[in-house]
């Protein structure tokens, strides 16, 4: 009786009314990081800032991220899944509010780390709400439709920038971001939070066991590579191409822009592929391409850089269907929100943080490319560590 009631949550309306409202709430998520990175050639001229100043931004906000999302259990465990994103979706505005008004990196600093702190609060919950009323067999095809909206604010990001910065200058692009994310926060509480669950709260027994299984550190070079690969290139690539190149912050976007349509493309294939192929050879296949793509911007120019900027990030939104699908294989369901905030925490910290505040530092030193070899060499080394345990992601 009890499994012929799970089916059936699994299959109704509700379960797709879930889905869709996480798409729009990933999507504001995201967006509100993503547009500083189209963004930043603007406030760079703007308010000053060299390129290590930028990395070290994208590092704050990468950090106050991971700071939050481990700690975003009590929250979960106090108000549940459900409100715990509308708080996410409210420090983003918050955030984007603040940042809009910076007359110099120190306020600038303060509202990113805000918008940070949404989308830590935003992860645990948002991932859990789907491992918990999706079955093992549909997962994967439920992410890739969740990472349609974490894919398309990518995507949207810089044509926003490519339209709007002429009209509202880059104080104005923000505002325009944060109004529509405030009633997205109004949306979710409405029609989002009804048994939406809790987490558990984080503690030292939860962390210490989670710590002893050795699919949670595979799990964490999994997300670091893949978040380095797309988050990590894309906050510092724009700044970086238009410092070291001839190209406008116009011709960047647009490349840029190009690329996520291509993403988005593949994404709306990763339910078959990765059920055809398995979720392992998936996450083979998409780090061996992108490890190559990210190693050929250090030396490609020209036409070429041009079709590498485009292709490297083309595969790797494959990737997070199949890894956000195995993080419910690292231990017991009850704290799945506890294992997702520790795992993306680093992946998070390290991809989207240390990566492009290293080659932002690397790129005022004159050897920016050094900095996309050694991620290339990152990702092929996680390529071997998956072959090594072969028993992760097998379910």
């Amino acid at each position: 009786m009890t499994d012929k009631k799970d089916r059936a949550i699994r299959r109704g309306p509700g379960n797709r009314q879930m889905i869709v409202l996480l798409i729009i709430a990933v999507f504001f998520s995201l967006v509100g990081r993503a547009i500083f990175s189209p963004l930043m050639p603007y406030l760079q001229e703007d308010l000053t800032l060299s390129l290590a100043t930028v990395g070290t931004l994208f590092l704050l906000v990468s950090i106050s991220f991971s700071l939050v999302m481990i700690c975003s259990g009590f929250l979960t465990a106090w108000v549940g899944h459900g409100n715990t994103v509308v708080a996410a979706l409210v420090l983003i505005m918050i955030g984007l509010v603040i940042s809009a008004s910076a007359g110099n990196a120190m306020i600038l600093a303060v509202g990113m780390i805000f918008i940070g702190a949404g989308g830590g609060t935003y992860a645990p919950s948002g991932i859990a709400m789907i491992n918990n009323k999706i079955s093992a067999e549909k997962r994967s095809t439920a992410f890739a439709f969740h990472e349609l909206g974490s894919n398309g604010a990518v995507l949207l990001a810089p044509l926003i920038v490519l339209v709007a910065v002429p009209l509202l200058g880059w104080r104005g692009v923000l505002l325009l971001i944060a109004f529509p994310t405030g009633v997205a926060s109004v949306v979710f509480y409405f029609f989002g939070t009804q048994e939406s669950g809790v987490g558990a709260k984080p503690n030292l027994s939860i962390i210490g066991t989670i710590l002893r299984l050795p699919h949670a550190y595979v799990g964490m070079l999994m997300f670091s590579t893949s978040l380095a690969g797309l988050h990590g290139v894309f906050a510092i690539l724009p700044a970086y191409l238009v410092e070291q190149s001839t190209w406008s912050a116009e011709h960047v976007n647009s490349l840029v822009t190009l690329s996520r349509l291509i993403s988005i493309f593949m994404l709306l294939l990763a339910g078959p592929i990765i059920k055809t192929i398995g979720k392992r050879n998936t996450m083979i296949v998409v780090m061996l391409f992108t490890g190559l793509m990210t190693g050929l911007i250090s030396v490609a120019q020209g036409g070429l850089l041009e079709i590498v900027v485009v292709l490297q990030p083309a595969l790797i939104a494959i990737m997070f269907p199949a890894q956000l699908s195995c993080l419910a294989e690292i231990g017991e369901s009850w704290y799945q929100n506890v294992t997702t905030a520790l795992v993306v925490t680093v992946g998070m910290t390290v991809g989207a943080g240390v990566v492009p505040a290293v080659i932002g530092v690397l790129g005022d030193l004159g050897i920016g490319w050094f900095g996309f070899v050694c991620l290339s060499i990152f990702m092929m080394t996680a390529v071997v560590a998956l072959i090594m345990t072969p028993a992760f992601g097998r379910r």
